[in-house]
């Protein structure tokens, strides 16, 4: 009797073990980048925006505000309230446009820029500072347009 009662315990210690916790919810800072730049007949910038999860979990995005810089010069300032529900490591794009400063114009070739600023998150609540240095190269048979 003796021994089958320790199985039994031995089990249930198991059971109750194996119920706890779940998996870990890790919480990572986003980011932001270019996906696409064309210039308007107006002289607006069009811009796709990429916002990246890095975190394990759904995470829903509700503002963005960043400055953009090209060649180390401000261009033009991005900030827009968002509504985007990205699943953990995933990306979703959304579409903005921005009056770029007075004779702001990307080049002919491909250029840097830098995104800086912050990204706001509605679940889980949150507030995340980032900053995104890349490069747009001109896309062929697309004028006015980088990637």
């Amino acid at each position: 009797m003796s021994l089958r009662n320790l199985v039994f315990g031995s089990l249930a210690a198991l059971l109750l073990v194996a119920c706890g916790g779940g998996p870990v919810k890790r919480i990572s800072p986003p980011t932001a980048s270019i996906q696409e730049l064309k210039v308007g007949s107006d002289g607006r910038w069009h811009l796709l925006v990429r916002v990246q999860n890095f975190s394990n979990v759904e995470m829903t995005f509700s503002a963005i505000d960043a400055g953009l810089e090209i060649a180390g010069s401000e261009a033009g300032r991005i900030a827009v309230p968002i509504k985007l529900d990205i699943p953990g490591a995933s990306a979703d794009i959304f579409e903005t446009s921005l009056a770029p400063a007075p004779g702001m114009r990307p080049g002919t070739t491909d250029f840097a820029y830098r995104l800086h600023g912050s990204i706001e998150s509605s679940e889980p609540s949150g507030k995340f500072d980032f900053e995104r240095k890349s490069r747009l190269s001109p896309v062929p048979g697309l004028p006015d347009t980088w990637r």
